[in-house]
């Protein structure tokens, strides 16, 4: 994995106010898309793409319906699911109405300290990035990834 230093004022700890290098990830500009992602889960395997993508599909749906009706999801070595909302607060319990007062509903993923920690990590130091306007991205072709 590549990282950058840079010089940066710390703002807690005791080195407070002076200033430190600190190493930051240097991501790969362009994304792994789901296609992708379902073309490497199905290299080597008797699975094709289709029916990888398929169960994330199924995966996603069930997830949101179990999350909707309160329940926490053991996802195994990947990690845990639970639904999670925002509230407003009101003066008086009878003035609470779930449609005016909850929002923000939202699924929470945890994952397990295992699949949390990146393993078999080499790491290259390369010159911190420039930050690029956004722009629109053309219409080329298909690039292949590592």
């Amino acid at each position: 994995m590549n990282y950058s230093l840079s010089k940066r004022k710390m703002t807690l700890g005791p080195a407070k106010g002076e200033f430190r290098f600190v190493a930051s990830p240097v991501y790969q500009k362009q994304r792994i898309s789901f296609d992708q992602l379902c073309e490497r889960m199905a290299e080597d395997s008797t699975v094709g793409e289709a029916d990888i993508a398929a169960v994330f599909y199924k995966f996603r749906k069930v997830l949101n319906k179990l999350c909707s009706q309160g329940y926490i999801v053991d996802c195994g070595p990947l990690g845990t699911f639970r639904p999670s909302f925002a509230s407003k607060a009101v003066e008086k319990e009878e003035d609470f109405k779930p449609s005016e007062n909850i929002f923000k509903t939202q699924i929470r993923f945890t994952p397990t300290a295992d699949f949390r920690q990146l393993k078999n990590v080499e790491f290259f130091r390369v010159d911190p990035q420039k930050k690029e306007k956004k722009t629109k991205p053309s219409g080329g072709g298909e690039q292949h990834l590592p």
